[in-house]
């Protein structure tokens, strides 16, 4: 986790994990895709005659980048058909889960009819006084300004302007994955559990 800048990663960030899933290298996202077929049942290929061509997106700092390039595969999004019966996984895109949803709301243990107000995660109540019933509670109106969105991704690390306490793995930090600083960049890693050993191995029962 120490280098000359700091890592992005994959994970979508919000501000409570669930460390009960799995407490290793979690990630927020599974955004399933599946690549495209046309009606020959061959992949579709970016930039093929006849095949999609080049798509652009706009950020919002107003930057025009590439979506994707020719000769790539073309991926699609995973339809809920498609993850019917499946037992791996049930739904395509799971950004949002638990992200202000019923398991998440302090009125977990009522049936879905019981709870008349939807969550609102980001609103905050207020009291406010009523002639006829007295005090009651509700939430106000304003509009919330957050950094926190499905577009707001982890990066870890230590870089060259950091202190130490970066260097832990769980520390996290976010930033709009649209951003760039001098500080963040990719570095590419592996998992490796257990010790390293560059000794050669013996056998366990060596023959006598």
């Amino acid at each position: 986790m120490s280098g000359n800048v700091a890592e992005w990663v994959a994970d979508v960030y919000r501000p409570i994990i669930d460390t009960e899933a799995n407490d290793f290298n979690y990630f927020r996202g599974n955004i399933f895709t599946k690549k495209l077929i046309d009606s020959n049942g061959d992949v579709v290929v970016i930039g093929e005659t006849g095949q999609p061509s080049i798509k652009y997106d706009t950020l919002p700092n107003g930057k025009i980048i590439p979506i994707e390039f020719p000769g790539e595969i073309k991926y699609v999004p995973v339809t809920k058909d498609d993850t019917f019966m499946r037992r791996n996984y049930n739904t395509a895109n799971n950004l949002d889960k638990n992200d202000g949803d019923k398991f998440s709301n302090r009125l977990y243990d009522l049936e879905d009819e019981q709870r008349t107000n939807k969550s609102r995660m980001y609103n905050s109540p207020t009291i406010r006084k009523d002639e006829e019933t007295g005090k009651v509670n509700q939430y106000d109106i304003n509009k919330r300004s957050t950094l926190i969105s499905n577009k707001t991704r982890v990066h870890k690390g230590g870089s060259w302007q950091d202190r130490e306490y970066w260097l832990d793995p769980a520390q996290r930090r976010y930033l709009p994955e649209y951003m760039s600083t001098n500080y963040i960049g990719f570095r590419c890693a592996t998992d490796v559990l257990g010790t390293l050993s560059f000794k050669k191995k013996t056998a366990r029962n060596p023959s006598r």
